[in-house]
């Protein structure tokens, strides 16, 4: 399956050692990589919404200003759930955040950080656009 991936998140240190996963695991080469949830607004504004390229996205959920909700909200209003896809990545063991995300179209799954190469080669087969 062919897809862009984009990693966002604040913290440089994760963001790092999901790129180098997504990579070392035969995932994804040379994923983009973004420090906050504006930055991920405009990174789909500018690559994504004219083109017809499918998105994955590793999304951490708690962000100083625009914050990972915050861009599940927006990918909601663009109503094109088919293109975009969330793994939501964060360090919240919150139930309540597990359930909210779930409501989300876009998220095909929670999980906890930190992320592990397991998990991407298990993912690599599965994943559907």
């Amino acid at each position: 399956m062919n897809f862009d991936l984009l990693i966002v998140d604040d913290d440089l240190q994760f963001q790092f050692l999901h790129k180098k996963l997504a990579e070392k695991s035969e995932f994804h080469y040379g994923p983009v990589c973004v420090s906050s949830g504006e930055e991920a607004i405009d990174y789909i504004k500018q690559k994504h919404l004219d083109s017809t390229n499918n998105l994955l996205i590793f999304l951490d959920i708690y962000m100083e200003g625009i914050d990972g909700w915050d861009v599940l909200d927006y990918l909601e209003t663009l109503k094109l759930p088919k293109r975009f896809k969330v793994i939501l990545i964060s360090s919240s063991v919150n139930i309540e955040d597990k359930r909210k995300a779930l409501n989300y179209d876009t998220v095909i799954e929670y999980i906890e950080k930190p992320l592990m190469v397991e998990y991407l080669t298990m993912l690599k087969d599965a994943i559907i656009f």
